[in-house]
Protein backbone atom coordinates (compact mmCIF):
# COMPACT_ATOMS: atom_id res chain seq x y z
CA UNK A 1 0.00 0.00 0.00
CA UNK A 2 3.00 2.40 0.90
CA UNK A 3 4.68 1.52 -2.48
CA UNK A 4 1.35 2.40 -4.61
CA UNK A 5 0.50 5.51 -2.56
CA UNK A 6 4.42 6.84 -2.98
CA UNK A 7 4.06 5.58 -7.11
CA UNK A 8 0.91 7.86 -7.54
CA UNK A 9 2.33 10.93 -5.53
CA UNK A 10 5.66 10.18 -8.15
CA UNK A 11 2.90 10.46 -10.97
CA UNK A 12 0.98 12.88 -10.29
CA UNK A 13 4.19 15.56 -9.35
CA UNK A 14 4.52 18.39 -11.63
CA UNK A 15 6.26 21.21 -12.42
CA UNK A 16 5.20 24.90 -14.44
CA UNK A 17 6.57 25.55 -18.03
CA UNK A 18 6.37 29.47 -18.74
CA UNK A 19 7.95 30.72 -21.73
CA UNK A 20 8.11 34.37 -22.05
CA UNK A 21 6.96 36.37 -25.02
CA UNK A 22 9.45 35.86 -27.99
CA UNK A 23 9.83 32.21 -26.58
CA UNK A 24 8.73 29.05 -27.25
CA UNK A 25 9.07 25.60 -25.17
CA UNK A 26 9.39 22.16 -26.56
CA UNK A 27 8.34 19.36 -24.20
CA UNK A 28 10.53 15.94 -23.93
CA UNK A 29 8.64 13.35 -22.21
CA UNK A 30 11.08 10.84 -20.51
CA UNK A 31 9.24 7.50 -20.15
CA UNK A 32 8.84 6.18 -16.63
CA UNK A 33 6.51 3.55 -17.33
CA UNK A 34 6.00 1.10 -19.95
CA UNK A 35 2.94 2.56 -21.52
CA UNK A 36 4.05 6.50 -21.29
CA UNK A 37 4.57 8.57 -24.29
CA UNK A 38 8.26 8.88 -25.37
CA UNK A 39 9.95 11.90 -27.53
CA UNK A 40 9.27 15.20 -28.58
CA UNK A 41 5.94 17.38 -28.31
CA UNK A 42 5.64 18.48 -31.79
CA UNK A 43 3.29 21.13 -30.64
CA UNK A 44 5.65 24.01 -28.90
CA UNK A 45 4.36 25.39 -25.44
CA UNK A 46 3.97 28.97 -26.29
CA UNK A 47 3.81 32.33 -23.77
CA UNK A 48 1.75 31.59 -20.76
CA UNK A 49 2.29 28.43 -18.06
CA UNK A 50 1.33 24.39 -18.85
CA UNK A 51 1.88 21.56 -16.30
CA UNK A 52 3.80 18.95 -16.65
CA UNK A 53 4.47 15.85 -14.92
CA UNK A 54 7.86 15.61 -13.13
CA UNK A 55 9.42 13.34 -15.78
CA UNK A 56 8.74 15.67 -18.69
CA UNK A 57 11.58 18.02 -19.36
CA UNK A 58 11.38 21.21 -21.18
CA UNK A 59 13.86 22.99 -23.42
CA UNK A 60 13.33 26.99 -24.35
CA UNK A 61 13.96 28.64 -27.97
CA UNK A 62 13.73 32.21 -28.73
CA UNK A 63 11.79 32.37 -31.94
CA UNK A 64 12.70 36.27 -32.06
CA UNK A 65 16.08 37.21 -34.35
CA UNK A 66 18.90 36.19 -32.39
CA UNK A 67 22.57 37.32 -32.43
CA UNK A 68 25.81 34.83 -32.36
CA UNK A 69 28.76 36.79 -31.94
CA UNK A 70 31.85 35.07 -33.61
CA UNK A 71 35.39 35.96 -33.08
CA UNK A 72 38.49 34.45 -34.40
CA UNK A 73 42.06 35.31 -34.23
CA UNK A 74 45.05 35.08 -36.17
CA UNK A 75 43.18 34.76 -39.58
CA UNK A 76 45.55 34.83 -42.42
CA UNK A 77 45.37 37.72 -45.13
CA UNK A 78 46.04 37.85 -48.70
CA UNK A 79 49.47 39.43 -48.42
CA UNK A 80 49.96 36.98 -44.95
CA UNK A 81 48.90 39.26 -42.11
CA UNK A 82 47.52 37.79 -39.42
CA UNK A 83 44.67 40.02 -38.10
CA UNK A 84 41.49 39.20 -35.41
CA UNK A 85 38.12 39.35 -36.83
CA UNK A 86 34.78 40.24 -34.99
CA UNK A 87 31.77 39.38 -36.63
CA UNK A 88 27.48 38.91 -36.14
CA UNK A 89 25.37 36.71 -37.53
CA UNK A 90 21.91 36.87 -36.77
CA UNK A 91 19.66 33.87 -37.02
CA UNK A 92 15.41 33.30 -36.16
CA UNK A 93 14.01 29.82 -35.52
CA UNK A 94 10.71 29.90 -37.77
CA UNK A 95 7.99 30.61 -35.02
CA UNK A 96 6.12 27.37 -34.43
CA UNK A 97 8.78 24.95 -34.92
CA UNK A 98 11.05 25.36 -32.60
CA UNK A 99 9.93 21.30 -31.34
CA UNK A 100 11.60 20.04 -35.37
CA UNK A 101 14.48 21.79 -34.65
CA UNK A 102 15.29 20.21 -31.24
CA UNK A 103 13.90 17.02 -32.97
CA UNK A 104 17.07 17.01 -35.91
CA UNK A 105 19.06 18.97 -34.51
CA UNK A 106 19.24 19.93 -30.80
CA UNK A 107 19.55 22.62 -28.79
CA UNK A 108 23.06 23.45 -29.58
CA UNK A 109 21.45 23.75 -33.27
CA UNK A 110 24.02 26.81 -33.87
CA UNK A 111 27.61 25.33 -32.38
CA UNK A 112 26.99 22.09 -34.20
CA UNK A 113 25.78 22.68 -37.59
CA UNK A 114 26.40 26.38 -38.64
CA UNK A 115 29.23 27.46 -36.75
CA UNK A 116 32.36 25.02 -38.28
CA UNK A 117 30.88 26.12 -41.85
CA UNK A 118 30.39 29.87 -41.36
CA UNK A 119 34.22 30.04 -39.60
CA UNK A 120 35.55 28.48 -42.64
CA UNK A 121 33.71 30.68 -45.26
CA UNK A 122 34.79 33.71 -42.92
CA UNK A 123 38.66 32.18 -43.30
CA UNK A 124 38.66 32.14 -47.01
CA UNK A 125 37.20 35.99 -47.43
CA UNK A 126 39.67 36.83 -44.87
CA UNK A 127 42.59 35.28 -47.06
CA UNK A 128 41.77 36.92 -50.05
CA UNK A 129 41.94 40.17 -49.18
CA UNK A 130 44.67 42.44 -48.08
CA UNK A 131 44.97 43.66 -44.76
CA UNK A 132 44.18 47.37 -45.30
CA UNK A 133 40.94 46.49 -47.14
CA UNK A 134 40.20 44.35 -44.55
CA UNK A 135 40.57 46.89 -41.63
CA UNK A 136 39.42 49.88 -43.66
CA UNK A 137 37.67 48.86 -46.83
CA UNK A 138 33.69 49.31 -46.11
CA UNK A 139 32.91 48.47 -49.75
CA UNK A 140 35.11 45.17 -49.76
CA UNK A 141 33.63 44.26 -45.97
CA UNK A 142 30.15 45.24 -47.40
CA UNK A 143 30.61 42.51 -50.13
CA UNK A 144 31.81 40.11 -47.70
CA UNK A 145 28.38 40.48 -46.03
CA UNK A 146 26.58 40.00 -48.96
CA UNK A 147 28.17 36.68 -50.01
CA UNK A 148 28.53 35.39 -46.40
CA UNK A 149 24.81 35.89 -46.00
CA UNK A 150 23.76 34.06 -48.96
CA UNK A 151 25.67 30.96 -49.20
CA UNK A 152 24.37 30.68 -45.14
CA UNK A 153 21.10 31.17 -46.62
CA UNK A 154 22.03 28.26 -48.98
CA UNK A 155 23.82 25.99 -46.66
CA UNK A 156 20.42 25.87 -44.38
CA UNK A 157 18.93 25.22 -47.54
CA UNK A 158 20.84 22.39 -47.97
CA UNK A 159 20.62 20.88 -44.61
CA UNK A 160 17.01 21.10 -44.83
CA UNK A 161 17.28 18.88 -48.13
CA UNK A 162 18.21 16.05 -45.60
CA UNK A 163 16.17 17.08 -41.92
CA UNK A 164 14.35 20.16 -42.13
CA UNK A 165 16.66 23.04 -40.42
CA UNK A 166 13.99 25.54 -39.32
CA UNK A 167 15.71 28.51 -38.95
CA UNK A 168 15.87 31.99 -41.52
CA UNK A 169 19.44 33.61 -41.62
CA UNK A 170 18.61 37.33 -41.47
CA UNK A 171 22.21 38.60 -41.31
CA UNK A 172 25.63 38.73 -41.73
CA UNK A 173 28.01 41.61 -40.31
CA UNK A 174 31.94 41.44 -40.93
CA UNK A 175 33.56 44.34 -38.31
CA UNK A 176 36.83 45.70 -39.52
CA UNK A 177 40.28 43.48 -39.15
CA UNK A 178 42.25 44.26 -35.88
CA UNK A 179 45.51 43.11 -35.94
CA UNK A 180 47.33 41.04 -33.36
CA UNK A 181 49.44 42.59 -30.85
CA UNK A 182 52.48 41.18 -32.21
CA UNK A 183 50.84 43.18 -35.78
CA UNK A 184 50.09 46.63 -33.74
CA UNK A 185 53.36 46.63 -32.34
CA UNK A 186 55.07 46.47 -35.50
CA UNK A 187 52.51 49.42 -36.46
CA UNK A 188 53.07 51.73 -34.03
CA UNK A 189 56.89 51.38 -34.35
CA UNK A 190 56.53 51.85 -38.14
CA UNK A 191 54.31 55.21 -37.59
CA UNK A 192 56.58 56.25 -34.62
CA UNK A 193 59.74 55.91 -37.23
CA UNK A 194 57.39 58.00 -39.74
CA UNK A 195 56.58 60.60 -37.14
CA UNK A 196 59.88 60.86 -36.89
CA UNK A 197 61.71 61.28 -39.77
CA UNK A 198 58.93 63.72 -40.73
CA UNK A 199 59.16 66.03 -37.64
CA UNK A 200 63.18 65.88 -38.76
CA UNK A 201 62.16 67.12 -42.19
CA UNK A 202 59.87 69.82 -40.60
CA UNK A 203 62.91 70.74 -38.21
CA UNK A 204 65.16 71.12 -41.81
CA UNK A 205 62.92 73.14 -43.35
CA UNK A 206 62.81 75.38 -40.43
CA UNK A 207 66.67 75.63 -40.28
CA UNK A 208 66.87 76.21 -44.22
CA UNK A 209 64.12 79.18 -43.82
CA UNK A 210 66.02 80.57 -40.64
CA UNK A 211 69.39 80.23 -42.91
CA UNK A 212 67.83 81.90 -45.59
CA UNK A 213 66.51 85.07 -43.72
CA UNK A 214 69.52 85.10 -41.86
CA UNK A 215 71.49 85.58 -45.72
CA UNK A 216 68.83 88.01 -46.93
CA UNK A 217 69.27 90.39 -43.82
CA UNK A 218 73.02 90.42 -43.98
CA UNK A 219 72.94 91.47 -47.77
CA UNK A 220 69.90 94.54 -46.85
CA UNK A 221 72.43 95.35 -43.63
CA UNK A 222 75.53 95.51 -46.34
CA UNK A 223 73.43 97.52 -48.47
CA UNK A 224 72.03 99.81 -46.52
CA UNK A 225 76.05 100.41 -44.46
CA UNK A 226 77.02 101.00 -48.19
CA UNK A 227 73.82 103.68 -49.05
CA UNK A 228 74.79 105.66 -46.02
CA UNK A 229 78.37 105.35 -46.32
CA UNK A 230 79.38 104.49 -42.91
CA UNK A 231 81.69 101.90 -41.80
CA UNK A 232 80.73 98.75 -39.72
CA UNK A 233 80.81 99.84 -36.40
CA UNK A 234 78.84 103.16 -36.98
CA UNK A 235 76.26 100.88 -38.44
CA UNK A 236 76.47 98.68 -35.14
CA UNK A 237 76.10 101.84 -33.22
CA UNK A 238 73.20 103.14 -34.64
CA UNK A 239 71.64 99.50 -34.20
CA UNK A 240 72.27 99.44 -30.71
CA UNK A 241 69.10 102.28 -30.29
CA UNK A 242 66.67 99.84 -32.26
CA UNK A 243 67.89 97.35 -29.73
CA UNK A 244 66.43 99.60 -26.89
CA UNK A 245 63.51 100.89 -28.80
CA UNK A 246 62.12 97.19 -28.54
CA UNK A 247 62.48 96.83 -25.25
CA UNK A 248 59.87 96.90 -22.65
CA UNK A 249 59.79 98.10 -19.27
CA UNK A 250 63.62 97.74 -19.53
CA UNK A 251 66.27 99.74 -17.69
CA UNK A 252 69.43 99.76 -19.31
CA UNK A 253 72.41 101.63 -18.78
CA UNK A 254 74.47 102.68 -22.16
CA UNK A 255 78.01 103.47 -23.01
CA UNK A 256 77.66 105.64 -26.10
CA UNK A 257 81.51 106.04 -28.02
CA UNK A 258 84.93 105.55 -25.70
CA UNK A 259 85.32 105.03 -22.31
CA UNK A 260 85.45 109.09 -21.86
CA UNK A 261 81.74 109.27 -22.74
CA UNK A 262 79.19 109.40 -19.63
CA UNK A 263 77.27 106.39 -19.78
CA UNK A 264 73.27 107.39 -20.06
CA UNK A 265 70.32 105.29 -18.04
CA UNK A 266 67.56 105.01 -19.98
CA UNK A 267 64.45 103.83 -18.35
CA UNK A 268 61.10 102.83 -20.79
Amino acid sequence: MAVACVSIATLTSCHGVSPNAGEEAVLIYQPILPFSTEGVDMEPVKTGLTWCVFSTDAVIYKIIPEKHQVDMDDLVTDNNTPVDIHSVIITQIIPGKSPILHSNYGSAWFETNLYNFYCNRVRDYVSQHTFFDLMSNRAILNEIDTKLLKEMQDFVAELSKDKEFPVMIKQVTIGKAIPNKEQLDEMNNTARQIQAKETEARRAEAQEAREIAEVKKARADRAYIKELGISVDQYIALRQWDVIEKKQGANIDVLVGDRTTSMWNIRR
